[in-house]
């Protein structure tokens, strides 16, 4: 069978990271950017030399239609031959697609892509199931990408450019003086016990068997960062087991009823490390056109 993969977000930012190239993703966070001249633009690239953009893979057949009003609970699942998504906006459903870690990475777009919600199921013709059925996780996920990438520019016309841009950001680094860290015992980086991953319950997160790399992209995807991308710059190797306790932020600052610190505060005192805001050139999505689509 193609590998399952699936995301359910049943509260705000209750998210499930697994170790793998892809990470599981937070609920949306609405972010709108001004597209600037750029020379570092550049055509949406095809999956290989010479090959163009039908020649992508695509559904058999695929229905969208829109989101129920005041829905809340999200979901992203690809099961088998099959990809269910529910309550997505189209600046999601573009993050999914170009395998993009933060909002903040798609820039442009008409304002309905932030605030339509889309349902979709999408079927994979016998053909491509069996295709898949060879593949790795890594190129796994890389053919729904690019079939959603396919989707998305038949039924929405959706058009864009790749790129780079200096933008924003966060480097996680280590605090003086140094990190609060333990290393994965073998038996567990050797997934002799226990599952690798990260656990978030409001302002408690569990991680078992984490790089700084993937948690890093966890950060990424907070509502406390304010939508930036974290990068890694710690320097340190292998993985980690870990707790991290802070009072959220929902944009008025921490509950001054938390009996835990702000996670600025909290990574340096509990773990370590620490955030610190500087600009770097990450990978961009710029929307050049997108409509929105014929519901069925």
């Amino acid at each position: 069978m193609v590998q399952r993969v699936s995301r359910v977000l049943l509260c705000a930012e209750v998210r499930a990271a697994w170790v793998r190239p892809r990470i599981g993703l937070a609920l949306v966070a609405v972010f709108s950017a001004t597209v600037l001249s750029t020379p570092h633009l550049r055509a949406q690239e095809p999956p290989a030399a010479g090959a163009s953009a039908a020649t992508l893979p695509a559904f058999e057949v695929a229905t969208v239609k829109p989101s129920r009003p005041g829905m809340w609970r999200q979901d992203y699942d690809t099961d088998g031959n099959r990809l269910t998504v529910i309550n997505y906006t189209v600046r999601r459903l573009i993050r999914e697609a170009y395998g993009l870690k933060s909002d903040a990475q798609i820039l442009g777009g008409p304002k309905w892509i932030d605030q339509q919600a889309f349902d979709i199921v999408a079927k994979v013709d016998d053909a491509e199931a069996a295709k898949m059925d060879k593949m790795n996780d890594e190129q796994s996920d890389r053919e729904w990408e690019l079939m959603l990438q396919s989707l998305l520019a038949d039924r929405f016309q959706l058009k864009v450019s790749r790129g780079e841009r200096n933008l924003p950001v966060f480097a996680l680094v280590v605090a003086r003086p140094g990190p609060k860290l333990k290393h994965t015992p073998d038996t567990m980086a050797n997934g002799q016990q226990g599952d690798p991953g990260i656990d978030i319950h409001g302002g408690e997160l569990t991680a078992t068997a984490v790089s700084m790399d993937s948690f890093a992209d966890t950060l990424t995807g907070l509502r406390d960062l304010e939508n930036r991308v974290v990068i890694n710059r710690t320097g340190l190797a292998g993985n980690f087991d870990f707790q991290l306790d802070w009072a959220r932020d929902r944009g008025q600052g921490p509950s001054p009823d938390s009996p835990y610190p702000g996670l600025f505060a909290a990574l340096p005192e509990q773990l370590g490390l620490k955030l610190k805001p500087e600009r770097s050139t990450v990978e961009v999505v710029v929307v050049e056109a997108a409509e929105e689509p014929t519901v069925n």
